[in-house]
C-alpha cells in the first residue's frame, strides 16, 4: 500500500476544513491532513514537519494566501502550494498563480481538488526528478571535463561533405587555439601541425574516407613558445548510407610525454647496446692472442695426447669467443638475427663436442650417460658450435633436473632425410600444460626446487634449430617420469656430402708472396697474429700504433693492412682514412680487425676505406682465405690482355 499524502492544509472555518477532508477521502486519496487555522501555526508547521503538497485558504485572519505562500517560498521549501478558496476573481488568481502558487480550486467545485492535488504531486516528482538529472548532468560534464584535462584528451566532429571540422573545448586547448579565432576547417588544422605531418594527415584521411576506415594519426603541433607537442588524433565514421560517409567522430590525445619516454628508452637502447659493444671489444682483445697462440702451438703439435688438447683448448676458446659474439648479440635473441657460420660437419663430431662441453654436469651428478649414434658418418650443414650449443643445453638439463645416479640416453639416427637426435632422462619430469610452454623465454617449469636460471635456454634451443631449418619437441609422461627432447635437423645429401669432404681435405691457405701489415696497440694480438701469417708464408711487418703505421705503409708497401679500429690516440678509421688518401694505395687491401662488431661499426669501416670488417678473434681460416684473395695490381695485369682478358698462351 502506498504511503499517504502529507497535507498541510491552511483554514480557520472548521466546518469547511471538514467537508475538504471528506471529499478528499470520497476521491480515495489517502491522505494524512494537518490544519492549522493562523500565521503562527501555520510557520510552527512548516519549520517542524515535511509536507508533500500545502493547502491554503486565500483570507485568514490578519494572513492572506499570498503571505502563506512567500513564507514557504522564504523557508526554501519546495512542495505544490494549492489555493483553495470560496471567492477570488482573475486577476487575484493570475497574481497567485505568477508569485508560485500550483494551482487555484474554488470551494464550490471541490470535485476538482484530489485530481489537481495528484496533477500537482505528480509535476512536482517530474520536476525533481528534471531538476535531479539535470545535477547528474552537470556533475557528468564536470567529471568529464576534469578527466579530459587530465588526461589532456579533447573531442571533435568532422563532417565529411562540408570540411566543417567541431571541436571541444579541450581539443582547441591542447593545439592552443582560441574559440573566437578557431575557424572550425580541416584547413585550420592543418594551419597549427607541423609542416612535414600534413601530408601524412591527408593521405591517412583520403585512404579512410573513401574505405569508411576508422581514422588514427599521430602528429606534431608546433606551440607559440617554440615547444613541439605530440597529439595522438583518432575516430570513427557514421554512414547515411552503403556509400556515403557522413561524419567522423573521434578524440584527440596529447601524447607528448609517452614520446619523451619512448625517446628516453630508445635512447637507453642506444647506450646499452653502446656498452654491450664496448664490453665485448674489451673481452675479446685478450680472446685474440689466446686464439693466436693456440693456432701457432697447432704447428708444433707431436703426441696424441697433446693433439687431444690442443682440440680440447680449441673448442673451449672458440665457445667463449661465442659467448662474447653472443653478449654482442643479446638483443637480437628476441628478434631471431642470430647470425650462424654454415660449413660441412659431421653430427658424431657435434655431439662428441656437446658431451665434453655437458661432461662436468653430468659427472657432478653421478649420472650413467647412454650414447647411441650411427656407424656411417652423417653430415650436416650447420654451425656445429651452434648445435653443440644445442645438444649441450639439452644434455645440461637433462643432468640439471634429474636426481643424483640418474639415467641420460642420447641418441641420434636418420629418419627420411633428417637427423633424428633424442635427449631422454629418468628425471623430475614435465606436467602435460607446460609442454607448449617450456620454450618460451624466460620460462622455468618449476623454479622453486633449488634449480636455478633465467628461463632462456630453451628458448635458444628452439631459436637455433629452427635458424638450421629444422625443429624441436618436448615430451613427459608427466612429473617424475622424466622427459625426453627430440631435436630433428637436415643432412646433406651423399652427392653433396662427398663434394664437402673433398673440399675440407684441401691443402691449407699460403700467403706465400703476401706482404702483410699488422697494426695493432695490443702487442700480444698483433705479435701472435704476424707469428700466423709467417707460419703461412706471408711478409710481416708490425705496427703498435697509427702513426707508426702510416709510418710503415711507404716503406714497406704492403698488399694487405689488418688494422685494429680501437686504438688510443689516432684509431683505424682515421689511419684507414690517410691510406686511401694516396692513390698509390687504392688496390691495398684494408682489413679492419676489432673488437667492434656491431652494424654501425661496419657502415663505419666501410665510409673509411677498409675492404672487410672481422671481429676479434678472426676465425684464422676465413682470415688465411681473405688475405689469400689479394691480387697485386702488377700481377692481375701481367694475366690481362689489353681489352682486359686474359692473354692466350
Amino acid at each position: 500500500m502506498s504511503s499517504a499524502i502529507r497535507i498541510l492544509h491552511l483554514e480557520d472555518d472548521a466546518v469547511d476544513a471538514r467537508l475538504i477532508r471528506e471529499q478528499l477521502l470520497r476521491s480515495g486519496l489517502n491522505a494524512s491532513i494537518t490544519v492549522v487555522d493562523g500565521r503562527e501555526a501555520f510557520a510552527a508547521a512548516i519549520r517542524k514537519g515535511e509536507f508533500d503538497i500545502i493547502l491554503s485558504d486565500y483570507r485568514v485572519p490578519r494572513f492572506n494566501g499570498l503571505e502563506a505562500l512567500e513564507y514557504v517560498r522564504n523557508a526554501g521549501v519546495r512542495v505544490p502550494f494549492i489555493l483553495v478558496t470560496g471567492a477570488l476573481g482573475d486577476e487575484g488568481a493570475i497574481e497567485l498563480l505568477h508569485s508560485g502558487a500550483t494551482d487555484c480550486v474554488l470551494k464550490d467545485r471541490l470535485a476538482r481538488l484530489a485530481p489537481a492535488i495528484q496533477r500537482a504531486l505528480s509535476e512536482d516528482a517530474a520536476r525533481k526528478q528534471h531538476a535531479h538529472v539535470q545535477v547528474q548532468l552537470v556533475e557528468a560534464n564536470q567529471l568529464s571535463k576534469l578527466a579530459a584535462e587530465a588526461a589532456r584528451l579533447g573531442t571533435w566532429q568532422l563532417d565529411v561533405a562540408s570540411g566543417k571540422l567541431t571541436c571541444s573545448d579541450e581539443f582547441l586547448n591542447l593545439i592552443n587555439a582560441r574559440k573566437a579565432d578557431w575557424a572550425g576547417t580541416i584547413e585550420a588544422l592543418e594551419a597549427v601541425m607541423h609542416p612535414e605531418d600534413v601530408a601524412t594527415r591527408r593521405r591517412v584521411h583520403a585512404h579512410a574516407v573513401a574505405n569508411g576506415l576508422f581514422m588514427e594519426l599521430e602528429f606534431r603541433v608546433e606551440m607559440p613558445d617554440g615547444e613541439v607537442r605530440w597529439m595522438h588524433l583518432r575516430g570513427d565514421c557514421s554512414h547515411e548510407s552503403e556509400k556515403t560517409r557522413s561524419t567522423y567522430i573521434g578524440v584527440m590525445m596529447d601524447i607528448t610525454e609517452r614520446k619523451k619516454l619512448e625517446e628516453a628508452l630508445r635512447e637507453a637502447d642506444r647506450r646499452k647496446d653502446e656498452f654491450l659493444a664496448t664490453l665485448a671489444h674489451e673481452l675479446r682483445n685478450p680472446l685474440a692472442p689466446i686464439y693466436n697462440g693456440l693456432s701457432v702451438l697447432r704447428q708444433s703439435v707431436e703426441s696424441a695426447e697433446q693433439t687431444q688438447i690442443h682440440a680440447m683448448l680449441e673448442r673451449q676458446t672458440n665457445h667463449m669467443i661465442r659467448l662474447v659474439d653472443d653478449l654482442m648479440d643479446v638483443s637480437r635473441y628476441t628478434m631471431g638475427k642470430i647470425e650462424l657460420k654454415l660449413v660441412p660437419i659431421e653430427l658424431q663430431t657435434v655431439l662428441r663436442h656437446a658431451i665434453e662441453m655437458s661432461q662436468p654436469f653430468i659427472g657432478a651428478g653421478r649420472h650413467q650417460l647412454d650414447l647411441s649414434v650411427p656407424a656411417e658418418p652423417v653430415m650436416l650443414q650447420a654451425d656445429g658450435v651452434r648445435v653443440a650449443q644445442v645438444l649441450s643445453n639439452l644434455l645440461n638439463n637433462a643432468a640439471k633436473y634429474t636426481a643424483d645416479a640418474g639415467q641420460i640416453w642420447l641418441s641420434a639416427e636418420v629418419q627420411n632425410g633428417r637427423a633424428v637426435i633424442s635427449v631422454r632422462d629418468n628425471g623430475r619430469g614435465i606436467p602435460t600444460n607446460m609442454l607448449s610452454r617450456v620454450f618460451d623465454l624466460f620460462t622455468q617449469v618449476d623454479s622453486s626446487r633449488g634449480t636455478p636460471g633465467l628461463g632462456i635456454g630453451l628458448a635458444m634451443v628452439r631459436m637455433l634449430v629452427e635458424l638450421h631449418g629444422g625443429d624441436v619437441e618436448a615430451r613427459s609422461p608427466g612429473p617424475g617420469h622424466g622427459s625426453e627432447f627430440i631435436v630433428r635437423l637436415p643432412i646433406l645429401m651423399p652427392e653433396i656430402n662427398a663434394g664437402a669432404k673433398s673440399k675440407a681435405a684441401g691443402v691449407e691457405t699460403s700467403l706465400e708472396g703476401r706482404s702483410v701489415l699488422v697494426v695493432d696497440d695490443n702487442c700480444d694480438a698483433a705479435d701472435s697474429l704476424s707469428m700466423l701469417l709467417r707460419l703461412a708464408g706471408a711478409k710481416v711487418t708490425v705496427a703498435y700504433d697509427g702513426a707508426s703505421a702510416l709510418a710503415a705503409v711507404p716503406i714497406h708497401q704492403p698488399d694487405v693492412v689488418l688494422l685494429d679500429v680501437g686504438m688510443p690516440g689516432m684509431d683505424g678509421y682515421t689511419v684507414a682514412s690517410r691510406i686511401r688518401q694516396d692513390a698509390q694505395n687504392n688496390d691495398m687491401l684494408l682489413i679492419a680487425l676489432t673488437g667492434f662488431g656491431q652494424e654501425e661499426d661496419r657502415k663505419r669501416s666501410t665510409a673509411a676505406g677498409f675492404n672487410d670488417h672481422l671481429t676479434k678473434p678472426a676465425d684464422l681460416q676465413a682470415l688465411l682465405s681473405l688475405v689469400a684473395s689479394y691480387q697485386p695490381a702488377a700481377a692481375d695485369r701481367a694475366k690481362q690482355g689489353t681489352l682486359g682478358f686474359p692473354e692466350p698462351r
